[in-house]
């Protein structure tokens, strides 16, 4: 029964990702579909064995290339170096690979967990197949784990045998650990899913609730501590940094990276102790690569997996006892209320907050909106690097151009994808339908949702920034500008990350999951973030360049990089938008969204 399941839900989800596509959109659901996604995953698996062959063969274990290469800056210095240190020390890279097929174990049940949540399947299992709610989860977990195992299959178990070949472990050893490998990410998979989805249903009573806000608060609180304690302690290094003006002195230079070097390995050593720690489960499995299976090792790998039984065993008492839901967002709503009077946009935004603050979708992921652990990790990064560098240095408008674009940048692109079915335009789903039997257009949605953003982003960025100025005294001219160019480039970065929805919308998907697995969005998507990092940002921080070479003095570089770019940003967004108004307004029938 399960088995027939698996298959038929799995060629729906192919076919949903992929018949957007003119090539895949003709393809018939049987045998020459799995056919053809086997022959794609083997042709991407010998891709990825061949080429992590040769990166490993001919740059890690190359000790010529190694040893030989002129360094031109820290973060090649840094890789140079730990590229030496693995060299004679094969089990670290073999922890490395273990330890991101953890995380990746980590995430795919976590992934899981928010499927069943999301899923409208269970009640059809339930009803349909007369078995119990229990055994219906079960159903909905195997199904987004198997989904994610085939990358497993296809792009790990290719990466741990080619380097298994380089290193020349033991065959029979290499064998018999991927074996155990697959078992325990399944088996980790599984308990993360059940896990996770315990410790979310128990976020709808109030001091679970109230509990995992000061957790989230205080971890936020914690990382920004320690971002800006390594900000502080690499701060007198960066403002030796050489390269601020047309004479450079190469010798110079190197002696900064080297010194460089030896900050960023001094920082990262206590980290790497943690690491290396033999009770760490990846290394337990690096350890039986090595030394064949032990009972020890066997042990210390049940016992593991015995703590999240455990934890499974506890959230499962305590959901149990709990008879009360708690509603949480009522003072945000007000707060909303109160924003959307200020913030311009649409008086239907109100009614669209009040109704997505009372969804189980916002509450099972409203960490999101505190801000991502990267946003903060920055914040606190460049607050710290501020700390011993004086207004007027050339250093201290390089370390501000990174504040003034990539913080924005990661703070709206994470709070958009944790919470993409809240906020894309194809996240209303079919109940689309309800606006164009008003009247409506795409257009009026786009607008109800673009400000709805706004409303939940935008107000801890200027808090944010505030906070920022005053821990760094920043006169009161450049705080003002600097705080005008963050809310127009959230403007511009928040238009860009709309974009997929609105050129490649999909409002008749199954699972609210699933805005994230179609094809043709990807592509955009992964193209605009790139292009955005890769391009736009580094454009916008020319200024900065030029003002280090000494091609512009300090007041012309304010007036571009705080007055032009503020201009080229407002006309670019506004070019967008009304792009994207011309398009969206067409879009007013049924048969215009292909629903």
């Amino acid at each position: 029964m399960i088995t027939k399941w698996l298959k038929w839900k799995l060629i729906i989800r192919w076919k949903n990702q992929w018949n957007y596509i003119k090539v895949f959109r003709n393809l018939s659901v049987g045998k020459n579909l799995w056919v053809l996604v086997c022959v794609q995953n083997i042709f991407n698996s010998f891709l990825i064995f061949f080429g992590t062959y040769f990166l490993l063969k001919y740059t890690v274990f190359n000790e010529h290339f190694t040893n030989n290469q002129v360094k031109q800056g820290l973060v090649i210095s840094v890789i140079f170096k730990f590229l030496s240190t693995i060299q004679d020390h094969y089990e670290v890279l073999w922890s490395i690979v273990f330890f991101l097929i953890i995380i990746f174990a980590l995430i795919s049940g976590m992934n899981s967990s928010k499927w069943q949540l999301q899923s409208k399947d269970q009640d059809w299992l339930i009803i349909t197949l007369k078995i119990r709610k229990s055994k219906a989860k079960i159903f909905l977990y195997l199904e987004s784990i198997v989904w994610d195992t085939k990358d497993f299959i296809f792009n790990y178990i290719p990466i741990l045998i080619a380097l298994g070949i380089v290193t020349q472990v033991n065959w029979l050893y290499l064998i018999g650990l991927i074996i155990l490998t697959l078992l325990s990410y399944l088996l980790l998979t599984l308990l993360i899913s059940i896990l996770h989805n315990k410790y979310i249903q128990l976020q709808q009573y109030k001091w679970n609730f109230l509990f995992r806000t000061a957790t989230n608060i205080v971890l936020r609180l914690i990382t920004v501590y320690l971002a800006f304690l390594i900000g502080k302690i690499i701060s007198p290094w960066v403002k030796k940094f050489p390269l601020t003006s047309n004479h450079v002195d190469y010798e110079n230079y190197n002696q900064w990276i080297n010194e460089g070097v030896d900050v960023v390995i001094n920082i990262f050593k206590p980290i790497s102790t943690i690491f290396l720690h033999p009770y760490m489960p990846y290394n337990l499995f690096t350890n039986i690569l090595f030394n064949g299976i032990h009972y020890n090792s066997l042990l210390k790998l049940a016992m593991f997996f015995g703590v999240l039984v455990v934890f499974i065993f506890i959230l499962s008492k305590v959901s149990g006892n709990k008879t009360n839901t708690y509603y949480p967002f009522i003072k945000i709503e007000y707060i909303n209320s109160f924003l959307s009077k200020l913030i311009p946009g649409t008086s239907y935004t109100e009614i669209l907050a009040k109704h997505h603050y009372r969804t189980e979708y916002l509450r099972y992921r409203f960490p999101a909106v505190l801000g991502s652990f990267l946003f903060w990790i920055i914040w606190g990064t460049v607050t710290g690097l501020l700390q011993t560098l004086n207004y007027g240095e050339d250093i201290y408008f390089l370390i501000i151009s990174f504040y003034l674009f990539f913080i924005t940048y990661f703070y709206v692109y994470s709070i958009f994808t944790e919470l993409n079915g809240m906020f894309s335009l194809d996240g209303e789903g079919k109940q689309v339908i309800t606006y164009l039997l008003n009247g409506k257009s795409l257009w009026d949605v786009f607008k109800y949702r673009f400000h709805f953003f706004t409303l939940t982003s935008l107000p801890l960025l200027i808090i944010a920034d505030i906070v920022f100025f005053f821990i760094n005294h920043m006169n009161l001219m450049l705080s003002t500008l600097t705080l005008l160019l963050h809310v127009i480039s959230f403007f511009f970065f928040s238009l860009l990350m709309f974009l997929p929805g609105v050129i490649r919308p999909h409002f008749n998907y199954s699972n609210i999951e699933q805005l994230d697995d179609y094809a043709d969005k990807k592509i955009i998507a992964d193209i605009i973030r790139f292009s955005t990092v890769g391009f736009i940002i580094p454009m916008l921080m020319v200024p900065t360049a030029l003002l280090l070479v000494d091609t512009i003095g300090l007041f012309s570089y304010l007036g571009i990089q705080w007055g032009a770019v503020v201009i080229i940003l407002f006309i670019s967004f506004g070019i967008l938008l009304l792009i994207i108004s011309n398009q969206l307004s067409k879009k007013s029938t049924l048969e215009q969204i292909n629903l």
